[in-house]
């Protein structure tokens, strides 16, 4: 299961720096640098708080709150 969890991840993670250069004109490096700065990004290692689970735009979301608020 653990498996799984990792290959959401690496879909997930994307997508979310897909919006945040979409969003908030950023380059990738940037929306990188901002997603692995994140909480979120600590908190999806961790697969017992099941964000992996959560939609890209709900995990952007977060960062967006934590970030540009």
């Amino acid at each position: 299961m653990a498996d799984t969890h990792h290959l959401v991840k690496t879909i997930l993670i994307p997508q979310i720096a897909e919006l945040l250069m979409k969003n908030k004109n950023v380059t990738e490096n940037e929306a990188l640098r901002i997603i692995y700065n994140s909480p979120v990004a600590e908190l999806l290692e961790d697969d017992s708080m099941g964000l992996y689970g959560q939609s890209a735009l709900y995990l952007y979301s977060l960062i967006e709150n934590k970030f540009f608020a």
